[in-house]
């Protein structure tokens, strides 16, 4: 039982939570962070929907399917999830879905401070994990990145 709450669902559960860092930027330009973790159950709620391929010939919501061509609102979202290491997903928002997945993102997060941007792959999660992962049990494994 994990001793820390899901920070959506505010449930304990038998698994390590994965931990959920969601980023945009807002209107002026400054970015905007919030940390969760999560619970399988919330991340495939909360994550998962919006992982869609993405056709760079044509943007869509991956949340309604309209065009965001024209008007995006990108959300980005980089988990660590026990056992498997980091996955980072880019989402192309319309701006209705993007304000809802960020206030979903809100619910029980942390706000982290503004930093400024930074290019390239970052250093991964500070610990690591030597047993068997809940999360590939299920199934739930990091994807290939030269797909």
């Amino acid at each position: 039982m994990s001793l820390i709450p899901c920070d959506a669902c505010h449930k304990r559960v038998a698994e390590k939570l994965c931990q959920a860092t969601w980023a945009w930027y807002a209107d002026n330009g400054e970015r905007v962070a919030y940390r969760q973790r999560l619970c399988t159950a919330c991340y495939t709620t909360s994550v998962l929907p919006f992982d869609k391929p993405v056709d760079f010939d044509s943007l869509n919501c991956p949340g309604c399917g309209i065009s965001t061509e024209h008007d995006m609102s990108p959300v980005y979202c980089t988990v660590y999830i026990p056992g498997m290491g980091r996955e980072q997903f880019e989402f192309p928002t319309c701006p209705s879905c993007a304000t809802q997945m960020r206030a979903n993102a809100i619910v029980g997060g942390v706000q982290l401070d503004n930093r400024p941007r930074v290019e390239g792959p970052g250093d991964g999660p500070s610990t690591s994990t030597t047993r068997e992962s809940y999360w590939s049990s299920i199934g739930i494994r990091a994807r290939d990145a030269e797909q």
